[in-house]
């Protein structure tokens, strides 16, 4: 028994020694929340990176062990013909690089001039065409939506009672732990209609302004979003990292960029 309650007598000595150290300095502890979401659709390759992606993709298509047809379909039959046409397809280089696809050659059992997001029926197949990256949020330069900049992290960032963007946070009262402090403070801020991981208990980072210290959570948004309670947050934006500089404080802005997703 004595030995079963000495771990967790330590544990409340500790946290009590702490929580009166800082209430003796005098020194403001606040907690925020790095919330992000993470990219949907993976980053468009560029440049070399883009090509030399194509030419291996083309290597390894060409080496592939060639498929015994013989087997599987009939000599002269449709379905023959049909697949025939199909690997004439795959096998030009441009399978790999739909920007060198010829103009006057559609898909196959496809349209050329087929709309995004209908579907085209052949021969009892259905074929959906590829949707744009670009979304009706980044069209219309919504920063409040979830649905902008599909290929990138977004960070939350909301206006608080200084008028000033920075992350949800709030002080740190009483015998709270940073990670409870923060989560507290991000729906007391934000609203409760978010469902939201936080990774680890542990902050990732600080920052020293103001005369207050903000010790930084990582989170993850799940479901839902942000409704800015006042006096709390009056607005909020969702942006990439590059995005962020601008519109954070210097000071603040190099205490978290090192944290921050480059993706």
């Amino acid at each position: 028994m004595l030995r079963r309650g000495l771990p967790s007598r330590l544990a409340r000595g500790a946290r009590l020694l702490s929580t009166t150290r800082v209430a003796a300095a005098g020194a403001a502890v606040r907690a925020a929340v790095i919330l992000q979401r993470d990219p949907i659709v993976l980053q468009q390759s560029k440049g070399f990176e883009a090509a030399a992606d194509g030419y291996f993709g083309w290597l390894e298509y060409m080496s592939a062990e060639q498929f015994p047809r013989e087997f599987f379909f009939k000599k002269g039959s449709s379905a023959e013909k049909k697949w025939l046409e199909l690997e004439d397809a795959r096998a030009a280089e441009w399978y790999f690089d739909p920007a060198s696809k010829p103009q006057d050659k559609a898909a196959p059992g496809g349209s050329a001039d087929a709309e995004p997001g209908k579907e085209a029926e052949s021969g009892g197949e259905r074929l959906i065409a590829v949707q744009p990256r670009e979304t009706a949020a980044d069209a219309a330069g919504d920063v409040r939506s979830l649905e902008r900049r599909l290929d990138r992290t977004l960070y939350l960032v909301v206006k608080d009672e200084a008028g000033q963007w920075a992350f949800p946070h709030g002080e740190v009262q009483g015998e709270e732990l940073l990670h409870e402090a923060a989560r507290r403070a991000l729906k007391e801020a934000c609203g409760g209609q978010m469902s939201v991981w936080t990774v680890g208990r542990g902050p990732v980072g600080h920052c020293k302004a103001g005369g207050r210290t903000t010790f930084f959570v990582k989170g993850h948004i799940l479901a839902g979003q942000a409704r800015p309670v006042q006096p709390l947050a009056s607005d909020f934006k969702w942006i990439a990292r590059e995005e962020m500089e601008s519109v954070l404080p210097a000071e603040y802005w190099a205490a978290v960029k090192s944290v921050l997703s480059t993706v």
